[in-house]
């Protein structure tokens, strides 16, 4: 805030305490004044402390401990703590003790990467040479074995097709939002 402002706070601060002192509200109403005078918060005060005493004074007439009164004797400890407790005796387990597990297998990586390397080294002298003319005739007889069912074309039936428009119509966008076909 600026100073111009904090003095006007400070200003009217001042002149509401000399407004207040020449009216006689001075300060707080003394505990000999009488329950009328003085302002609400003084007089609601007042009153809860009148409360507070006639409250003491009744409980303090012949009500013992717990509000029951003087002369009733308290019950036997043995109903008042007649449950069982979900509490267990404290067990002690030694953590220092010897565990048995069964030794490790041992792997060696090296002697399966010997073997893999072989295999890579045996493969590799395999196709490293240059082919004949009888491996182009192994390999075409190979393939010409080879079942021609693998390569047909399938015929659809009409159910077929009709099931492939009706899903395509459900899984496309919508017409309005689709391209103009040619």
């Amino acid at each position: 805030m600026d100073p111009i402002g904090l003095l006007f706070l400070g200003f009217l601060w001042f002149l509401f305490n000399v407004l207040r002192k020449s009216q006689g509200q001075t300060g707080p109403t003394p505990p000999s004044a009488p329950p009328g005078t003085g302002d609400a918060t003084q007089r609601e005060g007042s009153r809860l402390e009148a409360l507070f005493r006639e409250l003491e004074r009744t409980l303090g007439e012949g009500a013992g401990p717990s509000g029951r009164p003087a002369g009733a004797p308290l019950p036997p400890a043995e109903e008042v703590e007649n449950r069982e407790t979900l509490e267990t005796g404290v067990e002690v387990v030694s953590l220092e003790q010897e565990v048995l597990r069964p030794p490790r297998p041992r792997i060696d990586r090296e002697e399966r990467a010997e073997g893999i390397e072989a295999a890579r080294v045996a493969s590799a002298e395999k196709r490293s040479g240059a082919l004949t003319r009888a491996d182009h005739a192994a390999f075409d007889a190979r393939i010409r074995q080879a079942p021609a069912d693998a390569t047909a074309v399938r015929a659809l039936t009409s159910e077929q097709i009709r099931r492939a428009v009706v899903w395509r119509e459900i899984l496309s966008p919508p017409v309005s939002l689709r391209e103009p076909e040619r």
